[in-house]
């Protein structure tokens, strides 16, 4: 197995055939019952207990997998995500939670530790759980702490006739650019980069927190390339482009759909703005896609030089 360092605000406890990462931080304040429960995850169903379903609450974070909320004693003033970790596609169907020598959990606390301290926010992992099943073979839970009062771009834009947040549509925009491009300048490249993995998060209406999540299949990079930027950015809107046409075939052509080409062009012109190292490559870049996409007209009317 490939020897792989795990941070050092993190400890590593073992108990049997299981292995617990945990931050040092949340570690110092739990009870011996609370440590107990983090291993105890992998024994049994998410339906436990001491978890709650996730379906049951709202404004918060879900992602891909299975996720269930956890308390703990020691932790009372927050709650946690519970995720687990399965395969998709035919492979899904053979091994489903079963992964071969368990690199995948660690290479995502990796990444998100580069996220966080590059000025990104994301879901602050604070265990993994890892069960040895049988030689190579191994099971995991991953820990994050519950971002509260969140909702996920594809909600949002599902809701928008009720949603108060789209008031705030050009604020929202112009963060989300902000955390790509410094995501990006940390040479991440998300490889799972769209709507639903993006939390807005609002304080009373007031303040406005963009969050990207489930950062399962990112890469680090040293430093990531233009080709990089682009494919990441690209596949963003494409989510965009499908949301259109999904929200399209629901609600008829005539529905509104909240996502406008100006602000399609307004993101990739705040991206640029924020200070990316390819300025000049990237701006040709988007002015020939904005060409293709017969955006181009709006780019100039947006002051896009």
């Amino acid at each position: 197995m490939k020897k792989v360092e795990i941070p050092a605000c993190f400890s590593t406890l073992c108990k049997g055939n299981m292995t617990l990462y945990i931050k040092k931080e949340y570690e110092n304040r739990m009870s011996d019952d609370d440590i107990k429960k983090l291993f105890d995850l992998c024994k049994k169903p998410l339906s436990a207990p001491n978890v709650v379903d996730r379906n049951e609450l709202s404004n918060s974070y879900i992602g891909r997998a299975s996720c269930k909320t956890l308390s703990m004693d020691g932790l009372a003033d927050d709650r946690f995500v519970v995720r687990e970790y399965w395969h998709g596609g035919m492979i899904g169907r053979i091994f489903r939670d079963c992964f071969w020598e368990g690199m995948r959990p660690v290479n995502e606390l990796l990444v998100s530790e580069a996220v966080s301290n590059g000025g990104v926010k994301t879901a602050e992992i604070i265990a993994i759980v890892k069960k040895r099943v049988m030689g190579r073979l191994y099971k995991f839970r991953m820990v994050t702490r519950e971002i509260t009062e969140s909702i996920d771009l594809i909600e949002l834009l599902l809701h928008s006739r009720e949603n108060q947040l789209l008031k705030q549509k050009k604020q929202i925009i112009n963060k989300l650019a902000k955390a790509v491009n410094d995501m990006h300048n940390v040479g991440i490249y998300h490889a799972d980069l769209h709507l639903k993995n993006i939390l807005v998060q609002s304080n009373s209406g007031i303040c406005i927190n963009v969050y990207i999540i489930d950062l399962d299949k990112s890469h680090q990079y040293e430093k990531l390339s233009f080709h990089r930027r682009m494919k990441n950015i690209m596949r963003l809107d494409r989510s965009v482009v499908k949301m259109r046409r999904k929200k399209s075939n629901l609600f008829g052509k005539t529905f509104p759909f909240p996502v406008s080409k100006t602000d399609r062009i307004r993101f990739l012109k705040r991206y640029i703005e924020t200070g990316s190292e390819s300025v000049k490559p990237i701006k040709y870049y988007i002015q020939s896609y904005s060409k293709a996409h017969g955006l181009h007209r709006l780019w100039w009317s947006l002051g896009g030089g």
